[in-house]
């Protein structure tokens, strides 16, 4: 069922190539069998989207998104009103992974929202009902987009890690102060980690970790400096620092991508030293009502810090201003109350 405000068609943005934008006005068809239409009110800009960006996109780029449901199609429970968040992983839900709740390790994904199907650089987007998570009421939207990538991926690297460990870090490293560096900052202390340091060439994004309660004099030559390191710039010094200065027994936590290689130089230092190492990719289902809980604790505080909000015609300058530098964490929003 729509709501009588739902138009016919929408405007989204596509991606040429190059760094080149344009719109398109696309005809919406009607809502297909489990699947649900959401107005677009957030979708925050990302630096992964920076890839489609240079390379060009065949759907409409945009994967961290809060919406409203205008329109539902047959099989569907979702109430049109319903806030929602989207999960990027179109999970089969039927397989050995999901039937675990491990929904971010289906052995059947194909798709993931804003990469192989179409995302939030729009006014509005269809999702499988599945992968529409409604958002509590006391959550504002522009800080429950933060549950996805900045939080929620934040959250589940952490949790894999802190399973390596009898017991709570006393001192943590963050490699990285991007919007997901951040977030690890802001999600280890509200997970009660004593002591949270942060390292970034850029003196900016280094401030703005101090105001996540983060340490930033760092001597990123010492070793055996730090129970857990988390890396997040995706840099081969960076990675490299966080294999020094774990101690012993500690982890490294690999959160930054990058398209180089991930080398471990077989160096008298990394062949002496006993140390978890942990990769993760996105949150499961079943973490999202702690993730709720984490968000009320610093998801405010995070926003506060990161967004900056943009109108969807003003796409390309958000992301000649995020490239730069400038920006740290675009959102893209509606004008629509939040």
């Amino acid at each position: 069922m729509a709501d009588a405000m739902t138009p016919a068609t929408r405007r989204a943005a596509r991606f040429r190539g190059d760094a080149v934008i344009d719109f398109t006005d696309d005809d919406l068809p009607e809502v297909a069998a489990a699947e649900v239409r959401l107005r677009v009110d957030v979708c925050a800009l990302c630096g992964s989207d920076k890839r489609l960006l240079a390379s060009g996109s065949a759907v409409v780029p945009g994967h961290e998104i809060a919406g409203t449901v205008v329109a539902a199609g047959r099989g569907t429970t979702l109430p049109t009103g319903t806030r929602c968040i989207v999960y990027i992983p179109v999970f089969c839900g039927e397989c050995d992974q999901c039937l675990r709740g491990q929904t971010n390790r289906c052995l059947h994904l194909r798709e993931l929202i804003g990469w192989q199907r179409d995302g939030g650089f729009a006014d509005f987007v269809d999702v499988p009902q599945r992968c529409a998570l409604p958002v509590p009421d006391d959550v504002p939207q522009d800080v429950a987009v933060l549950g996805l990538d900045t939080v929620g991926t934040a959250a589940h690297g952490l949790r894999l890690a802190l399973r390596t460990q009898d017991e709570l870090p006393r001192r943590l490293l963050v490699v990285g102060c991007g919007p997901l560096g951040l977030g690890v900052v802001a999600v280890a202390r509200a997970l009660g980690v004593a002591s949270v340091d942060a390292h970034d060439p850029h003196p900016g994004r280094l401030a703005l970790a101090a105001r996540l309660g983060a340490g930033t004099q760092v001597d990123l030559q010492a070793e055996n400096r730090y129970d857990v390191t988390v890396e997040v710039s995706g840099s081969a010094p960076g990675r490299d620092a966080a294999q020094r200065v774990v101690v012993p027994g500690g982890t490294v936590l690999v959160l930054g991508e990058s398209n180089d290689p991930y080398v471990m130089a077989a160096t008298p230092r990394w062949r002496r030293t006993d140390c978890f190492t942990v990769r993760s990719f996105y949150f499961p289902l079943t973490e999202v009502d702690g993730n709720w809980d984490l968000l009320r604790r610093c998801g405010p505080a995070l926003r506060d810090v990161l967004a900056h909000p943009l109108t969807l015609p003003e796409l390309a300058r958000a992301f000649d201003k995020f490239v730069a530098g400038d920006l740290l964490k675009p959102y893209i929003v509606s004008g629509a109350p939040a």
